[in-house]
């Protein structure tokens, strides 16, 4: 049997939410507009992720880790594959 891919959450969260997290990111670095363009983001994309799932309920984090299930069996979708 073949081990299937896992998905880290903090990664299925910005592949699934990404104007949250950038919008946390504007949070961190106090920038009203952040975007993948924005010198530094990468730099604080973890820490925003992290901010983002310490804030969520146990049952939004069961909802996200389902969906890296399904993403680990069934591949990447293909709106996602192609950013």
């Amino acid at each position: 049997m073949t081990k299937s891919k896992q998905y880290r959450l903090n990664d299925v969260l910005w592949w699934n939410h990404q104007e949250d997290v950038l919008k946390e990111i504007g949070s961190i670095m106090e920038l009203d507009d952040v975007n993948t363009n924005t010198p530094g983001w990468f730099e604080n994309r973890t820490m925003a992720c992290k901010n983002i799932l310490d804030n969520m309920t146990d049952a939004e984090k069961e909802k996200l880790r389902k969906k890296a299930e399904e993403m680990a069996e069934t591949g990447m979708p293909e709106d996602i594959q192609r950013k």
